[in-house]
């Protein structure tokens, strides 16, 4: 798996997960008074981490995304993928630190150039996708009113494009296969 695969796919599990376990725990914040610790399966993040986290779902979730952000993205990530391009990464950094970090990567900007995006509309787009999609997944017994909610017309861009979403997904999942 790529670099910035890994990066968009922990970003999107890592913030999932934030978000699916105070909603399983229906418990989102510490009681007043008590420090705020990483969810479970994640001892290693740091409170600051945690809060940082937290206000980059909330962010990403509001993220006005483009109607054909979809298949920007898979083109994208296809041609990074080809070009075997891999930027590093790290669990816990924020989505300031993940544009900061895929500016920098040679060759990466034309790409992203190419398919109608900046480092950061990348990002963001990559991540408001993944967290929408996610939400659109919590069971109806499930939600609480500690789940934030995404944007109406994020919502309306996945739901009125089910295939778009399939190929992307496929190409993100494509890179956890073992190759032959």
């Amino acid at each position: 798996m790529t670099g910035l695969k890994k990066i968009a796919l922990a970003t999107i599990l890592l913030t999932g997960s934030m978000m699916a376990q105070p909603v399983l725990a229906q418990s989102a914040a510490p009681a007043p008074g008590q420090p705020q610790s990483a969810p479970a399966g994640h001892p290693n993040l740091t409170p600051e981490q945690v809060t940082t986290l937290q206000h980059d779902m909330n962010t990403a979730l509001h993220y006005k995304l483009a109607p054909d952000v979809m298949p920007r993205l898979t083109s994208a990530l296809k041609s990074i993928q080809a070009a075997q391009i891999q930027p590093p990464g790290r669990l816990g950094m924020s989505l300031d630190e993940q544009v900061g970090m895929v500016g920098k990567v040679p060759g990466l900007e034309p790409i992203l150039k190419t398919n109608g995006f900046t480092p950061r509309d990348f990002v963001m787009s990559l991540t408001c996708v993944g967290l929408t999609g996610s939400l659109l997944n919590v069971p109806p017994g499930q939600a609480t009113g500690n789940i934030p909610t995404p944007d109406a017309a994020n919502v309306a861009i996945l739901k009125g494009n089910p295939q778009q979403l399939q190929d992307l997904i496929a190409v993100l999942r494509a890179e956890h296969q073992p190759a032959p």
